[in-house]
């Protein structure tokens, strides 16, 4: 290991530290924010928890490319990055299935808020995620097919165009719909509805473009390792190999910043102290026009 390895290794790791913090603001947003569908909290939270367990392997693995005597080859990282895909399949197939939960809740919106409010939906998304997560681990983890590496990568790429593709659908519909709310005399349940749905939109929009870009980067890299270096793909060794987890360390800590700093409980929370700063300087101005009052009374 040289300079740009330890260099490389420790932007990493302070990303993957400052998330662990963040993911747990997250992750009470998850629970305390009832303004958005209990489905989808559960499914983002899910998609979060494949961050945290990411954010975890890639410290572990980092700990042990240093701490053992600075070979890469060791019976420990090689245990560790097998569970290493673990975290990327949860979170595939969560920022999926949210994306699934809010087309489904815009197409059939008011049967959908109707009888798929409990938490057996949540629970029924959720075990989905766990399945589908549980089943390719376990492919790539006994090595049951061939290229399941170039598989799992075009499945990124492909999810992540149609999660982008279908957020921009889903508002574009829904804005389209509500703009016409007083032309179709709308009832006002299904206003909220259509509300609910382009809110939700807007705030998960964000990380859906942050992966899209991502992988758009990573897919790159990819290309200039496999043409201009001639490295099959999973074997490249060199710093660019770095470059791929600190890419994926940034795009976990934009999901975890973006999600809580356009909530609205962080948002309620800065608007409380700008209104209590806006208290306070009121107060200062009645006191000393009082002062006024008094002096030339």
């Amino acid at each position: 290991l040289d300079g740009w390895n330890y260099a490389l290794f420790s932007i990493e790791t302070a990303l993957n530290v400052a998330f662990i913090p963040v993911f747990f603001v997250f992750g009470y947003i998850c629970i305390a924010q009832k303004n958005l569908h209990v489905n989808f909290r559960a499914t983002l939270f899910f998609a979060g928890m494949g961050c945290l367990v990411g954010v975890v392997h890639r410290l572990l693995i980092v700990s042990a490319r240093v701490c053992c005597i600075a070979r890469r080859d060791t019976s420990l990282v090689g245990d560790l990055l097998i569970f290493q895909s673990f975290g990327q399949y949860l979170y595939i197939f969560g920022s999926l299935f949210v994306v699934i939960e809010r087309a489904i809740a815009s197409s059939f919106s008011r049967s959908y808020s109707r009888h798929c409010t409990g938490f057996a939906f949540a629970v029924m998304f959720c075990g989905m995620i766990m399945l589908l997560t549980l089943l390719h681990f376990a492919i790539s983890a006994l090595r049951l097919t061939n290229y399941f590496d170039l598989y799992f990568t075009l499945m990124q790429i492909a999810v992540a165009i149609l999660n982008l593709v279908a957020l921009i659908v889903i508002l574009r519909i829904n804005t389209s719909t509500y703009r016409k709310r007083h032309e179709s005399m709308m009832q006002l349940a299904d206003r909220y509805h259509l509300d609910e749905n382009i809110r939700t939109g807007r705030y998960f929009i964000p990380v859906a473009l942050n992966d899209f870009i991502c992988k758009v980067i990573f897919a790159g890299l990819c290309s200039y390792s496999i043409f201009f270096t001639d490295i099959p793909l999973g074997h490249d060794s060199t710093h660019l190999s770095h470059a791929y987890d600190v890419m994926f360390a940034c795009q976990r800590m934009f999901f975890g910043l973006a999600l809580t700093l356009r909530s609205e409980k962080f948002d309620n929370l800065m608007r409380r102290k700008k209104r209590a700063i806006r208290v306070l300087d009121s107060q200062a101005g009645m006191n000393h026009f009082d002062g006024l009052k008094k002096l030339w009374s």
